[in-house]
């Protein structure tokens, strides 16, 4: 009995080594793939960049389509957007917790971008008003005539480990979101997460 007491220890020890060495391994991973996310973010490569978006956000809207709608909102005839700051909070550590198959992370950051109106005059007093309502009067500041900077302040992304993929992917958590599409960001996060994580995160 005390040979078998003794298995059991030393086995649930290795087990447990085993297990923190695959968080470990996992949470150096998600750093790895949230720097290289970061990298395509801030130079607007959408090609790239959505190779960490959940699969299933192509089952709601193509790739393709989905890449040309970025980039015709990012730059047309009204304005254009630029991120010029995207910052993972480093003093946090990523608590990678478990879901059924899923691991999963919650990513806190702050960004910043900066929006250059082509329009007429009117049209930037429209859209200050509305930028200042969305994100804070706060955390929105003109720059110059035609131009206006917007903090991103305590935003949060969903990050999932399939075991079926070689990266995270990442998804924009909008759970809180004040916005008028929250439908459709309700609709998102029950195609692109997995249920048990939902779970798991108190949906």
């Amino acid at each position: 009995m005390r040979h078998l007491v003794l298995s059991l220890t030393v086995f649930l020890t290795v087990l447990t080594g085993i297990q923190a060495q695959s968080k470990k391994e996992l949470a150096a991973m998600l750093s790895r793939d949230l720097e290289t996310y970061r990298q395509y973010t801030l130079a607007a490569d959408f090609d790239n960049s959505f190779k960490f978006m959940p699969p299933a956000m192509f089952d709601i809207i193509p790739r393709d389509s989905l890449i040309d709608m970025m980039r015709q909102s990012m730059d047309n005839e009204y304005m254009k957007i630029e991120m010029i700051s995207f910052d993972f909070k480093a003093k946090e550590k990523y608590k990678i917790k478990k879901a059924g198959e899923y691991y999963w992370s919650l990513v806190a950051y702050d960004g910043g971008m900066r929006m250059t109106l082509k329009g007429e005059p009117e049209y930037k007093a429209l859209l200050l008003t509305m930028m200042k309502q969305q994100f804070g009067k706060e955390n929105v500041q003109e720059e110059g005539e035609n131009g206006m900077m917007i903090a991103l302040k305590n935003k949060r992304l969903i990050a999932v480990k399939d075991p079926a993929r070689l990266t995270w992917s990442l998804l924009e958590d909008k759970r809180n979101s004040k916005d008028e599409e929250n439908e459709m960001q309700k609709m998102i996060m029950e195609t692109c997460i997995p249920e048990v994580v939902r779970k798991a995160m108190g949906d």
